[in-house]
């Protein structure tokens, strides 16, 4: 598949760019040096509506890393960040009553802004949670590289987050807690963390506060501001899904293939990851002639095949890892779609390849 992921896609604001053009530029380092090999032009990035893609984000952000030394620089970013960089999303959030309906406005729409991640937020007796999930691998150079973006992608986004929420209430710094899956690296040290506490080799990515924070209330609340800047949110969305649908089958094989290591996820699932409902996603599925379970099954086969030709994979493996709980039913599909067993099909492959 070709961009399976939508990386070359130009649908991401320049108001990310323009604000880590700051935060270099604080360091010293000219726009152009860090626009280097990017793609961007600044004179172009000047336009209201002007958009960039996501490897062009990544290169930039890449070369900031590299330019400036600081692979913290994340932290940095997120609470330098300004809400109205999110667009229509971030003034509505300007304008809501208070942190619960932040936090629900952000994981209705978070989609229309960023799509690597998305966020889910749960409460206990003492404590909000929000987590955030990947969605889609981050992948940019070697795995170094890309460890690097990801770790930058997720610091902005939850000290953002931690950033934003402070509009409501400043003490809300100073009580949140960060939880991050990888290890503490020396570089923690030497940063300046508002006294936000971080816990390192976590299973998810996100921070929690203590309850009592989700009534705060905005001081600059204003209804009528809110709900027009949910009308725009809407329409940012159905733009979303109208793209999602244009390309709507790739898009399902990368969800099957990304998310196939604990087994493939179920259509209510896919629906919920391209933002639509389950019975809209079967329609248009209908409409072009084809339906989920037949993806599922072009997926899985084509991931078969290929194992097939690598020796070491017994039929049993093979079946196991696309989704079969005994090697009879595999045996018996593959046969039926091609008109010949697994064993037969691998022995063709080898005769061929030799």
């Amino acid at each position: 598949m070709r961009d399976p992921f939508g990386l070359f896609q130009e649908n991401i604001s320049v108001s990310y760019a323009h604000v880590l053009l700051e935060i270099t530029e604080a360091y010293g380092i000219e726009n152009q040096t860090v626009l280097h090999n990017t793609g961007l032009v600044l004179s172009a990035m000047k336009h209201a509506d002007a958009k960039m893609s996501a490897h062009q984000w990544s290169k930039l952000v890449v070369n900031a890393l590299q330019l400036t030394g600081n692979h913290r620089l994340g932290i940095e970013y997120g609470l330098k960040l300004r809400p109205t960089s999110h667009g229509a999303l971030g003034f509505a959030f300007l304008s809501c009553a208070d942190v619960e309906t932040a936090l629900t406005l952000c994981q209705q729409y978070f989609c229309t802004r960023i799509q690597n991640f998305t966020p889910e937020w749960t409460v206990d007796q003492n404590f909000v949670y929000v987590y955030l999930d990947d969605v889609h691998p981050v992948r940019f150079g070697d795995e170094q590289q890309s460890a690097q973006l990801r770790s930058f992608l997720v610091e902005c986004l939850i000290f953002g987050a931690i950033h934003f929420l402070s509009l409501f209430s400043k003490e809300l710094i100073e009580q949140s807690e960060v939880f991050l899956d990888w290890e503490e690296s020396n570089d923690y040290q030497c940063i300046e963390l508002s006294k936000v506490k971080i816990h390192f080799s976590q299973k998810r990515n996100g921070l929690r506060f203590p309850k009592f924070f989700l009534n705060c209330k905005n001081k600059n609340a204003d209804q009528v501001s809110f709900q027009q800047a949910l009308l725009y949110c809407e329409n940012d969305k159905g733009r979303l899904v109208k793209e999602n649908i244009r390309d709507l089958q790739k898009s399902i094989r990368s969800e099957l293939l990304y998310n196939s290591s604990n087994g493939y996820p179920i259509l209510p699932m896919i629906a919920e990851r391209l933002n639509m409902s389950e019975r809209t996603l079967k329609r248009h599925l209908q409409a072009q002639g084809t339906t989920f379970l037949q993806i599922l099954a072009d997926v899985r086969f084509t991931e078969a095949k290929k194992m097939l030709q690598h020796k070491q994979y017994s039929i049993q493996d093979i079946a196991s890892i696309v989704g079969y709980e005994e090697a009879t039913n595999f045996i018996r599909a593959f046969k039926k779609t091609f008109g010949e067993t697994p064993s037969q099909y691998r022995k063709r492959s080898v005769a061929k390849s030799s």
